[in-house]
């Protein structure tokens, strides 16, 4: 089980804690071995290029999916900055109530 960082980063709790998708799957059932489907799973930006290259060429005719896996604590200064906005009003509303 992993958690969504960035939405605990505007308001931690236990309900950040959610259960892995293997997102691939998912595609793999819609076609189920019969239709026109691709995926990939991506971790680094050269395999992600690779995987648009391929979905833009040989696979164009395919329904792509294309999953990236990234850090759990890939943010950016902004989104950090925002959720510590929100997560200060969280508390201010939550003393007041």
């Amino acid at each position: 089980m992993e958690g969504t960082q960035q939405k605990a980063k505007i308001h931690d709790g236990p309900y950040n804690i959610i259960k892995n998708w293997d997102y691939t799957k998912l595609v793999d059932a819609i076609h189920n071995g019969e239709g026109k489907c691709w995926t990939a799973e991506v971790g680094r930006e050269d395999e992600l290029i690779k995987a648009i290259a391929a979905a833009t060429g040989a696979h164009k005719n395919c329904l792509c999916f294309i999953e990236v896996i990234l850090p759990k604590d890939d943010s950016s200064r902004e989104a950090v900055e925002l959720g510590a906005c929100f997560s200060a009003a969280n508390a201010v509303r939550s003393r007041s109530q």
